[in-house]
């Protein structure tokens, strides 16, 4: 079956239903990095590229700026002998940033971005895994740098993106800037070796290290092509345009940001504004004039609760809700009044918003048709740092609440011995997936096929029509005694909406009888009680009430079984996804240390014993 109008088809091929991307409009290719950025100084050059602040003023920095800045300071490596190296590069979202990663990848050599919120020992741990032989820093790490200078490694230079705060005397410390100016000396010179640098598509040139412990994290190997394919593949799908500003807000080094906000940005000529941190993001989103915005579910989360209770304070909860079915009637006869009609919603939250795209972890519901009411286009992707990353999304064309899409153009996508339900592994193919796993052939077997089928590790089922659903990840999946599957994605995004709940954690636990039991995890929000007056206790008879309730709607072997409630966080990676081993360990320490008992844990985790 071929279906260009929805951009994919479903042909049936060595006993696999598979479902290829079409793409839904018109494709711009780009065959390597260094390319996205000389063609986009083509097409855009004096076009704002960059806007951010320093010490409270705004700064812009054009595609021509862009350039000429990753020319001269790509000329300065490999004048310090850094030609084929690997290079790291650490700290928050800013150009500096995305100068130093363009100046490695576009001919020096393999780029390794590290995660900023990395302690001093994982920062070292991995340099030293990857042989790093320089690495880019943001003044905020100088201090941690000169530990690692003191230490025996493979470290030749440490670039800093700011001055120094302090004179250092060890000369394999030098600025950024300085860099830069001796690149521009160097170039006025004659000298082409990084612009005229041959650029091996299909050979490793980005290092990425997934997140987890030093020994547990693997080291994803990407290619130009692999990161070009994937741009390619979304130039297909997202309609953006040069009148339009991304605020990157995701870390730098994942590459959903990396790939999307950065890459895939610049090759469409978009202003990219760095945000200066979550508590800022409203006021970022209305200043620099927002239209687009990637981010993980949790960020929407927030952005929705908080709208919902600034409408809720202003008391028109009823006006908004009246307005609403009037605007959904007049979108069935093809009348959309929605940004006229929530003007003033829209004024608070970014007047020029009109695209969200979601990626990284599941999705409340609601949270997308209660977005798109007022006029904002809300899609959902679906992919992994394996396949650089993006395999599926939404489209403005297809956009079936509840699914993460079709696959993007020239990838494929099918479901690995499905059950009775059509669930099984969901596997992906095309040039956005990787070469594999970094020294470590082993694993890069398990999820590498021959024909090119990459497992994704997650579990899911296409529906009719083509469109991926995910159930739930295969290693988080829970199996009852019965045979019976759960997955605590499913439980997680109800237990987030209950009252004074700010998030949630469930697992299987094995009872002394050996039965599975889902346990839950309620992180309590502190304001919530103070605002309502009420004591820990009485959250707890409320929350009782409603997980009851939820129970209610489940098969008897799915009910939650147990409830405990705490103050502390969940340990989360950077793009804000459960870290569930660890979750899970910590659980099953602290039920020893109740004697498994959960109404005794559940009071020792409220009263901070734990």
């Amino acid at each position: 079956m071929v279906n260009t109008t929805k951009g994919f088809e479903i042909v049936h091929k060595d006993g696999r239903r598979i479902v290829r991307g079409l793409g839904f409009i018109e494709h711009e290719p780009v065959s390597d990095i260094r390319e996205i950025v000389k063609g986009a100084v083509k097409k855009y050059g004096s076009k704002v590229a960059f806007r951010y602040k320093v010490d409270g003023k705004l700064v812009e920095k054009t595609y021509h700026d862009l350039d000429q800045a990753v020319d001269a300071l790509g000329t300065a490596l490999m004048d310090l002998g850094l030609k084929n190296s690997k290079i790291s590069v650490i700290g928050e979202n800013r150009y500096e940033w995305a100068v130093s990663y363009l100046s490695i990848v576009n001919g020096t050599g393999i780029g390794v971005p590290l995660d900023k919120y990395l302690p001093a020992n994982e920062v070292e741990n991995l340099c030293q895994r990857a042989e790093v032989s320089a690495i880019f820093y943001s003044g905020a790490y100088h201090g941690i740098m000169e530990t690692l200078a003191r230490k025996e490694t493979t470290i030749k230079y440490f670039i800093c993106m700011d001055e120094f705060a302090t004179l250092t005397e060890d000369k394999r410390f030098v600025t950024m800037n300085a860099l830069i100016q001796r690149g521009h000396e160097l170039l006025d010179k004659g000298n082409r070796q990084f612009i005229d640098a041959h650029i091996d598509r299909d050979k490793m040139s980005i290092l990425l290290f997934t997140s987890g412990t030093t020994k547990a994290s693997k080291g994803v190997m990407l290619s130009h092509a692999n990161i070009a394919s994937n741009v390619t593949s979304i130039t297909a799908l997202l309609k953006v345009y040069t009148t339009d500003v991304h605020l990157s807000l995701l870390p730098l080094h994942h590459t959903f940001e990396n790939t999307i906000g950065l890459m895939f940005m610049l090759h469409k000529g978009v202003t990219i504004a760095y945000s200066e941190g979550i508590k800022h993001l409203a006021q970022n989103i209305r200043e620099f004039r927002v239209s687009v915005l990637v981010a993980v579910p949790a960020i929407y989360e927030a952005l929705y609760r908080k709208l919902l209770e600034g409408i809720e304070k202003s008391g028109k909860t009823k006006l908004v809700g009246m307005m609403t079915k009037v605007s959904n009637f007049l979108l069935k006869m093809g009348i959309d009044l929605r940004r006229k009609l929530f003007k003033s919603v829209l004024d608070k939250l970014g007047p020029d918003l009109r695209l969200f795209v979601s990626g990284a972890a599941p999705l409340d519901a609601e949270i997308i048709p209660g977005i798109e009411r007022f006029g904002i286009t809300f899609l959902q992707g679906y992919g992994l740092t394996e396949t650089s990353p993006v395999i599926t999304c939404n489209s403005f064309e297809l956009n079936v609440h509840g699914t993460i899409g079709v696959p993007l153009k020239d990838i494929e996508v099918t479901i690995d011995n499905p059950d009775e339900n059509g669930m099984g592994e969901i596997l992906a193919r095309g040039a956005n997936v990787m070469l594999g796993y970094y020294e470590n052939e082993e694993e890069t077997k398990e999820v590498m096929e021959p024909d090119g089928w990459f497992r994704t590790g997650d579990l899911g089922v296409i529906d009719e029509q083509g469109l991926l659903r995910i159930t739930g990840r295969a290693k988080s999946m829970i199996v009852f005694t019965n045979g019976k599957k759960a997955f605590p994605e499913e439980y997680e995004v109800s237990l987030n909406h209950l009252p004074g709940v700010k998030d949630s954690f469930v697992w299987g636990n094995k009872a002394p009888d050996g039965d599975i039991q889902i346990c839950a995890k309620l992180v309590i929000d502190k304001s919530y009680l103070e605002e309502k007056g009420y004591t820990a206790e009485q959250l707890a008879e409320i929350l009782d009430t409603h997980i009851r309730s939820l129970n209610n709607t489940l098969p008897k072997y799915k009910i939650i079984r147990y409830f405990v409630m705490t103050f502390e966080d969940l340990i989360k990676t950077t793009t804000l996804k459960i870290k569930r081993p660890l979750e899970t360990d910590k659980m099953k320490r602290y039920l020893e240390k109740a004697g498994v008992d959960m109404r005794k844990l559940n009071k020792k985790l409220i009263d901070g014993e734990l």
